[in-house]
């Protein structure tokens, strides 16, 4: 009996501690590094504005998430936020390898992305 009383408690323990996490889509909203100082505040690239356009334009075709072949959901801006860590190489710089077939963007697009990256990549 004390068997059965110890595994009902733990598995209370579990699932209180379980529902406890939200999942990452409800979390905030704006997710942003409060270390980070933007490099060039003047200039306004925002998720919004700009970034969502090119996303769009370039990358929701093998990154929507699901079943596509690439890596993450661009589809938003907290899908996209966790991979910016990974576009100077991929996407920013002049042997850039993405997007696959169209690589490397024009130069004003991925200077106005690396700007975006430098100013802590807001979203509005």
């Amino acid at each position: 009996m004390k068997i059965n009383y110890k595994i009902l408690i733990a598995g209370i323990a579990i699932l209180i501690c379980g529902c406890t996490n939200m999942a990452p889509e409800l979390l905030d909203e704006n997710p942003s590094d409060p270390n980070c100082t933007p490099q060039f505040p003047e200039m306004n690239i925002t998720y919004d504005n700009y970034v969502k356009n090119i996303v769009s334009r370039y990358c929701i075709t093998c990154h929507q998430g699901g079943n596509s072949p690439g890596l993450g959901n661009f589809s938003t801006y907290n899908g996209l936020k966790p991979h910016v860590g990974s576009f100077f190489v991929r996407v920013i710089q002049d042997r850039a390898d993405m997007p696959q077939g169209n690589a490397p963007l024009p130069k004003r697009i991925r200077d106005s992305l690396n700007i975006w990256i430098n100013n802590c990549s807001p979203e509005k």
